[in-house]
């Protein structure tokens, strides 16, 4: 049996009704706010109560994992996904229990009306770009906050920080209730306003990313946010967030003043659309841009930047060179873009619906980026997101077609090893996947409104 399946549909417009009303009208009920991006979380509750009964049933259950939206209406969502069942032959889309935890404001002057009513003309421009991290340099793979941040289309950015996760179940009343969701339960999200926000002048409103502690290792500098700019170029941009390192310094407080700007490359080239970090390569990063082209830029050819040279990286900033320009997609934008989790490979997706695949195994001796596969009319629209599953050998794209479809890297010219049947009425705006070692998993967000859960097994 095919392991590839839709696991869950959930529409933001009915946050706060029974669940149970929520399957039974879902494939006819829509909402009419767009949801723009998605984003599964890095620090999933995977810490396991060691008062568990290992005898329960409740100890076959995943800990829940986490996922982040951003909607037309100005409002991020937290969600905690469970899973409903461990039976493996599970096909509807009621295998998991989607709860709303919270609703991230972007203003601290914001309102949150809980009746949605006035939320519209409470707040103000949607988010179209989401970013969250783990804010944790380590090798405890649990530990650390979550930060996210969201961009508004006028440059916008507002910050959230979240604390570790407690234990799972971490009461006993969930304890007791950790396999069903009691449609009694459904309880008011809590809101949570910003612990930071920047205006950023010039920015696209559209393209930004955090970079993961765990690529940049203890900086003096903090989290850095990389934003996209109006005139071409990217700018990294300090976000106030001192990077705790159990080797170092756990002080969360030391880091550069919040809003300064470390560098900014690139300026007088197209438009940056979509922005991809190496996952190896300290400060090596793509830029997608309006006119198709592909710029790498990287300061690893300083000899720091080979993933382990973390106490060299504070200097690096200014020594940012662009070292390969690609022009496969020429005049047709770049808006899906991503790195393998390994770093062998640089996915691209464009306009056009093509794909393009490059080899970035062994750029950083300034060997050159060979193209190793082209999957031309891979979409019949827009591309507009891509993601890699965690074993680096599959990967997901979202487009304006309506579809999301799922790729061999190894066999990408046989054309889509799955494509699911999504039931979304609009353009597919986001895809992302869920983190190693918690499933392997992708959700999308949709115009129509809908944010759907996908089982990729194989």
């Amino acid at each position: 049996m095919s392991g590839y399946r839709t696991l869950h549909r959930h529409t933001e417009g009915q946050n706060n009704t029974n669940e149970a009303s929520q399957q039974s009208d879902i494939s006819t009920t829509s909402s009419s706010c767009p949801v723009f991006a998605v984003n599964f979380s890095p620090c999933q509750q995977t810490h396991v109560s060691k008062t568990t009964n290992a005898a329960n049933a409740n100890a076959q259950l995943k800990a829940p994992t986490r996922i982040l939206t951003s909607s037309a209406d100005g409002l991020i969502r937290a969600y905690s996904i469970t899973d409903k069942s461990i039976k493996a032959d599970v096909l509807d889309a009621a295998a998991l229990s989607m709860k709303l935890e919270q609703v991230m404001l972007t203003s601290s002057d914001a309102q949150y009306d809980d009746s949605g009513e006035n939320q519209e003309s409470i707040l103000g421009l949607g988010c179209a770009a989401l970013s969250v991290i783990r804010n944790y340099v380590g090798e405890d793979t649990s530990a650390g906050e979550e930060i996210a941040a969201a961009m508004q289309l006028d440059g916008h950015v507002a910050i959230w920080k979240r604390a570790e996760q407690p234990a799972y179940p971490d009461s006993e009343a969930s304890k007791n209730d950790a396999a069903s969701t009691s449609a009694s339960a459904i309880s008011s999200p809590t809101v949570l306003k910003p612990e930071a926000e920047l205006d950023i002048r010039g920015s696209t409103g559209t393209t930004m990313l955090l970079i993961p502690p765990q690529i940049t290792g203890y900086s003096r500098h903090g989290v850095v946010i990389m934003v996209g700019n109006l005139d071409g170029s990217v700018s990294f941009i300090c976000a106030g967030f001192g990077i705790p390192d159990s080797s170092k310094c756990n002080d969360t407080s030391k880091c550069s003043e919040r809003g300064v700007v470390l560098d900014n490359i690139g300026s007088g080239n197209s438009i940056p659309l979509s922005l991809a970090v190496h996952p190896l390569n300290h400060l090596t990063f793509a830029v997608g841009r309006k006119d198709g082209t592909i710029d790498i830029y990287s300061a690893a050819g300083k000899g720091n930047g080979n993933g382990n040279g973390y106490g060299h990286g504070d200097d690096l900033y200014g020594q940012i060179r662009r070292c390969h320009h690609l022009t496969q997609h020429a005049g047709k934008p770049v808006r899906a873009l991503i790195f393998t989790p390994d770093g062998s490979l640089l996915i691209s997706g464009c306009d056009d619906g093509h794909i393009y695949i490059h080899d970035t195994s062994s750029f950083r001796q300034n060997d050159t980026i060979r193209m190793v596969a082209a999957i031309h009319n891979a979409h019949k629209g827009y591309i507009l997101s891509v993601a890699v599953l965690p074993d680096s050998k599959r990967f997901v794209t979202s487009s304006a077609d309506k579809t999301v479809k799922v790729w061999n890297v190894g066999t990408p010219n046989s054309g889509p090893v799955h494509t699911f049947d999504t039931g979304h009425e609009g353009m597919i705006w986001d895809i992302s996947s869920s983190h190693d070692g918690h499933g392997r998993r992708c959700v999308s967000c949709s115009d129509d409104g809908f944010v759907q859960v996908y089982s990729c097994e194989e």
